[in-house]
């Protein structure tokens, strides 16, 4: 879940390609499964996003992701991930590789929206349907990094990018977002533990 109780402020992520060619495959527990996305699962990420609160009301959710990623239907089969709970026929979570484009400029990996549903969370599932992402977006796109966008409001997925190999951007936006560095580093100073946070000086772009 979300924290809302602090400052939002955005955070701008990278990670080498080479260093997500060499990642080990993701493992599930029993009883779970990744499956790519079929016409239809657009309902399945709603729920998952809503259910963070990242969006107010499902149907918010269904309606962005319906004119932001339905209309390439092709490349969410290819590359729109969920961890799928077998036993009830449901996504337990989501991440999407995905790509940047912005005119004149060179094509940017990116990974979008990794959420696991509150039920689900603290079992690895958001963890592996992230490396299961970052590994197709290691096989289809070119780019020497893949970036991605998150915020304080999600410091436990900020914990998540550190483990998988991602360093802070200094300097520069990324799509449509601003970068809110330094002003974020007082806010995951409380948020984070001290180890992390090390890591995260660490690890600066």
């Amino acid at each position: 879940m979300l924290d809302k109780s602090i400052p939002y402020q955005n955070i701008i992520m990278c990670a080498d390609r080479d260093h997500l060619i060499c990642m080990e495959e993701p493992v599930l527990p029993e009883g779970f499964s990744f499956r790519l996305f079929c016409p239809g699962d657009e309902k399945q990420w709603a729920r998952l996003e809503w259910a963070v609160g990242e969006f107010p009301t499902e149907k918010e959710a269904l309606d962005y992701f319906s004119k932001k990623y339905l209309p390439y239907t092709k490349l969410l089969q290819q590359r729109c991930w969920f961890v799928w709970d077998k036993q009830k026929d449901q996504a337990a979570a989501t991440a999407t590789a995905w790509y940047e484009q912005e005119k004149g400029k060179e094509r940017l990996a990116s990974l979008h929206w990794v959420s696991t549903d509150p039920e689900y969370q603290r079992r690895g599932l958001g963890r592996a349907v992230a490396i299961q992402a970052l590994k197709t977006l290691a096989r289809m796109e070119n780019s020497q990094r893949v970036y991605l966008h998150t915020q304080t409001w999600s410091y436990q997925a900020v914990r998540l990018y550190l483990s998988l190999g991602f360093g802070a951007v200094r300097q520069g936006g990324f799509s449509s977002y601003s970068n809110d560095y330094p002003l974020y580093l007082p806010t995951l100073w409380e948020k984070i533990p001290p180890a992390d946070y090390e890591t995260l000086l660490k690890t600066l772009v």
